[in-house]
Order: structure tokens, then sequence, then C-alpha cells
């Protein structure tokens, strides 16, 4: 079965984009600067949104979820220890 040709997809390129669609609130005034990068390049909205996402998605993961990862192993320690001292008292807090 060939595939059908859809020129506005291969135009936009939506099939490598996904299918998934996602909605932000955004302050008006970034929307406008947004909106005037995007109108002076000739590009659109998602095409920047996507890139910002993609450029910044990995800085987040490093930062947030090693915090996260060792927020959790410290609250593990203490969370431990408390339970230590409850089976047996005479352990000293450490």
């Amino acid at each position: 079965m060939s595939e059908t040709y859809e020129p506005a997809n291969e135009k936009r390129g939506l099939e490598r984009l996904g299918d998934k669609v996602v909605s932000v609130r955004m302050d008006s005034e970034l929307v406008a600067e947004l909106d005037r990068l995007a109108q002076h390049t000739g590009r659109s909205r998602g095409f920047y949104l996507r890139a910002a996402v993609q450029e910044i998605l990995p800085v987040l993961k490093e930062r947030y979820w090693h915090h996260d990862t060792e927020s959790r192993n410290q609250e593990l320690d203490k969370y431990n220890r408390f339970m230590d001292q409850l089976h047996d008292p005479t352990q000293e807090e450490r």
C-alpha cells in the first residue's frame, strides 16, 4: 500500500515531529517575544519551543534528577538511622 501524499504535513514536517500536543501557560511578554522571533525568522512558535525544550531538557534532567536522588538518599539514610534506634535504643544518634 502506498503512502498518501499530504503536502501540508510535508511542508510542516509533521511526520517527524510526533503526534503529541503539549499546552503551557506563559507570561504574555514572553509570548510576545517568541512571536517577534517567529515573525522575524518566518518560523513557528512551535519550532522555537521545541528547540528550547530540546536544548534545556538535558540540563534540567542533570540538575533536578541528581538533586531528587540525592535528597531521597539522604531521607532514606535518616529514616534508616531512626529505625535502627527504634530497634536498638542504646544505639546513639549519628
